[in-house]
């Protein structure tokens, strides 16, 4: 756990760090926004890659191998950046410094789904998961905002550089805990997303994470407007505070509705407290309101993570759980572009109705595919 929430950690600042590390070099969060986009799609697209991979070959074999990649030419990508290099030369720097990042979470939970013995286990243990990544979130944003405008720019990427290396060799040496390697059967050949139910997910994380990296990139500009630039991550400190409480309460539950009502449901109050942003106009009153809205991001994750645990086969654990994070990435990457060029034309009031609009069609995208959820309502049964 400690090993993969240190490696993990910088997921908080890979984002928030590019945008304010560019933004203060070129004074556009359009640029801001493509730069971390071309991470973040990378990220998304190497993702069920390497985690297929990883499936086959094991994490200690994998992991050293992608850290050494990604961390290089993520530094050079920094030095390219402070050195307002072609923001051509840049993106293709970020771009494989995305797509070989370490997908940690899926690499964590991959060892959860062996180690626990029940459903009830297993939400429990996912659930502690949702709650260390709200913690790394809620510490992350107010680190890296500290570190980029009050002693430079790029350090909050350069921490990050020093976390995803210390924790991901920590972890790969952890031998014992890592899933058994899976090459033979007769499911070797196909991949984790040809399963029913997991596509529907795909596209849900997708627009899970258009929420999540608009309302980054909005919160830097909001806070600039209304002449707080330090408070940008408090911002999302407050939505990670709130999810961390419901992730502590969806721990201690045992659910007796099916597992496929429970994430339609959770979807449907996940968009619901996303409406009121566009209508928010003061500081206090956007850091309450993101107060509230935290506590429905646990329970769609939570119930997320746990379908696709049901839905693929368990040679397929890890890349099933990496399109989840694939589709997140995709959002991000989508959404603060986005979102980045709403502010530039219209202030990022107006900007946050991409996060409630993408809020909207996350319920409206699982309420189409419920039937292909339902699947993983009779496996789950049998598990218990």
């Amino acid at each position: 756990m400690l090993a993969g929430l240190i490696a993990r950690f910088p997921i908080s600042m890979y984002g928030l760090g590019a945008v304010l590390l560019v933004q203060s070099r070129t004074g556009s969060y359009f640029t801001a926004g493509v730069v971390s986009a071309s991470f973040a799609i990378s990220a998304a697209v190497g993702g069920p890659i390497t985690s297929r991979l990883v499936d086959r070959l094991g994490q200690n074999k994998l992991i050293p191998i992608l850290l050494s990649l990604h961390v290089s030419t993520l530094l050079i990508t920094i030095f390219l950046i402070i050195k307002d290099a072609n923001l051509i030369l840049v993106l293709l720097l970020g771009v494989i410094s995305g797509a070989t990042v370490p997908t940690i979470g899926p690499f964590i939970r991959a060892r959860w789904k062996k180690a626990t013995n029940n459903k009830q286990q297993e939400n429990t243990a996912f659930a502690m998961e949702s709650v260390i990544d709200e913690v790394i979130f809620i510490f992350g944003p107010p680190l890296v905002t500290f570190l980029c405008v009050v002693l430079y720019d790029a350090s909050g990427l350069l921490l990050a550089a020093i976390l995803v290396t210390l924790g991901g060799i920590w972890l790969s040496g952890q031998k014992k805990t890592q899933p058994e390697v899976h090459i033979v059967g007769a499911e070797k050949g196909k991949a984790a997303l040809r399963y029913p139910g997991v596509f529907s997910l795909f596209l849900v994380y997708i627009l899970l994470g258009a929420v999540f990296g608009a309302a980054e990139v909005i919160a830097v500009a909001f806070s600039r407007e209304n002449g707080s630039p330090e408070l940008a991550g408090a911002l999302i400190t407050a939505w990670s505070v709130g999810s961390l409480a419901a992730g502590i309460a969806m721990g201690t539950i045992h659910f007796k509705n099916k597992l496929s009502r429970r994430f339609l449901i959770a979807a449907f109050f996940f968009a619901l407290s996303l409406l009121p942003l566009p209508f928010i106009s003061t500081m206090p009153a956007l850091f309450i309101t993101l107060l509230i809205s935290g506590l429905a991001i646990s329970p769609v994750l939570i119930s997320g993570y746990t379908l696709i645990g049901q839905l693929v086969p368990q040679n397929r654990l890890t890349e099933g759980f990496a399109w989840a994070n694939t589709g997140a990435g995709l959002g991000i990457a989508l959404a603060s572009a986005i979102s980045g060029w709403v502010i530039d034309n219209s202030g990022a009031q107006v900007a946050f109705w991409v996060v409630s609009a993408a809020g909207l069609l996350t319920f409206a995208i699982t309420l189409i595919t419920y039937r292909d959820l339902k699947q993983a309502d009779s496996r789950s049964a049998k598990s218990t």
